[in-house]
């Protein structure tokens, strides 16, 4: 799936790697890159991403088009507040005001560092129902309100797994990507029948947590 940006980016970190191949690294589980697209593939192997990295090269790695289109979904709580502002005044309801506040917190209870995300998750669910309920009622505040908690959650989460998964796609589609990410902590392996996982170098160098896919 190689671009442009990509082309360039395997150009500007080959003399930063401490290997060539997969082969050479020391204690790696799986034998060359052809492996551990093949493991993966099976799910003998899951591939961890970090979410940081996975946003940051979001905004330059894949073209112009992404980077647009990522821009934009993650600007979704100011979007939220703008119509709110603007549903308030149309309907006469200053109650809508609050859609301001919770078009930032639906984006904030959605991020993966948060530890009750589990539970914001359950309730984000019960507050679309509530959406449903209320749009199908034709009750403009709770609709509304309930909307403007419940699209900024989930586009947000949308954004960070779509992101991972990109990245996860361009990293077993180049071994430079790949092995650039590992020696930096930014992707790591677990394997599935241990539960053991694999990564290398200072966790803090580069990026924050993962989640293996």
């Amino acid at each position: 799936m190689n671009n442009k940006y990509i082309t360039c980016f395997e150009k500007q970190i080959k003399p930063k790697l401490r290997w060539a191949k997969i082969e050479e690294i020391p204690n790696f589980p799986i034998s060359n890159f052809e492996e551990v697209k093949k493991k993966i593939n099976t799910g003998e192997f899951s591939i961890g991403i970090d979410y940081t990295i996975a946003n940051d090269f979001a905004l330059w790695l894949y073209g112009k088009g992404h980077t647009i289109f990522f821009l934009v979904l993650a600007s979704t709580p100011f979007i939220v507040a703008v119509i709110s502002l603007i549903l308030a005044f149309i309907f006469n309801n200053y109650w809508l005001l609050f859609g301001i506040i919770l078009g930032f917190a639906g984006q904030f209870f959605s991020n993966p560092y948060n530890p009750f995300k589990s539970f914001w998750s359950l309730i984000a669910k019960m507050l679309f129902l509530v959406f449903l309920y209320g749009f199908w009622k034709g009750k403009e505040t709770m609709a509304f309100l309930s909307a403007f908690f419940v699209f900024p959650f989930f586009i947000n989460s949308f954004i960070y797994r779509k992101n991972q998964n990109k990245l996860k796609e361009v990293a077993l589609n180049s071994e430079e990507i790949f092995i650039f990410l590992y020696q930096n902590r930014a992707l790591g392996l677990r394997d599935n029948k241990s539960n053991k996982s694999y990564w290398f170098g200072n966790r803090n160098k580069i990026g924050g947590e993962m989640e293996f896919l």
